[in-house]
């Protein structure tokens, strides 16, 4: 840890230091949390691309000064 990270970080950081992730899986099912509560992935909206070989409507004016 960094030199300005304060003592109860600290003391974090090393409680947590030799934790396996089952063993964190079974103190947080313990504690009420589910295993398995992921959210599922956003599907991300995109424009879709014209098919090859289409005629682009795009037309670019580049003026150099």
């Amino acid at each position: 840890m960094s030199p300005g990270t304060s003592e109860p970080l600290h003391r974090i950081a090393d409680a947590v230091a030799d934790v396996t992730e089952s063993d964190a899986v079974t103190v947080l099912t313990s504690l009420g949390f589910q295993q398995d509560r992921r959210q599922p992935a956003k599907e991300t909206l995109r424009t879709p691309l014209p098919p090859p070989g289409a005629p682009s409507d795009v037309s670019l004016d580049v003026e150099w000064v």
